[in-house]
């Protein structure tokens, strides 16, 4: 009898762990936030002007297009600002030392395959009055 209950069980849990809608179960990938990363560049130095001046994370703001102040980060070998993207469309406002240095728009594709992590690429970008480049989701700004 504890046999025959064994099986059942056993049977139960193959059928209900079945998954036909092949997607795979992301429940167990650790993903990094959906972001946007922004490499300030020195036109005459071409190097990172936030690594190159020693920009202090304190002496820049970030807002959106309701003047919201956002939360970032610096990535320190590269002096590459980080920031969350909660929205897959918007426009952002960088200030250092209180001045703007630069303003960007977006947009988000919708994500390309049914793989854990693929938030979409950023398209349409716009900086305002700034020669930029787009590789792989880093937008460099040349200042």
């Amino acid at each position: 009898m504890l046999k025959k209950i064994s099986y059942l069980v056993l049977i139960t849990l193959f059928i209900s762990c079945n998954s036909s809608d092949d997607k795979p179960d992301c429940s167990a990938i650790l993903c990094a936030e959906p972001s946007i990363l922004i490499n300030l560049i020195d036109t005459e130095t071409n190097e990172n002007m936030v690594s190159q001046n020693s920009i202090s994370k304190e002496n820049i703001l970030i807002q959106n297009e309701t003047e919201t102040l956002l939360e970032f980060n610096i990535i320190e070998s590269t002096g590459v600002l980080y920031i969350a993207k909660s929205i897959s469309a918007g426009t952002l406002e960088i200030k250092i030392n209180a001045e703007t240095a630069a303003i960007i728009s977006y947009d988000t594709t919708t994500p390309e395959t049914d793989e854990c992590c693929d938030y979409g690429t950023l398209t349409n970008i716009e900086v305002t009055d700034k020669t930029f480049d787009l590789d792989n989701n880093t937008i460099s700004i040349y200042l």
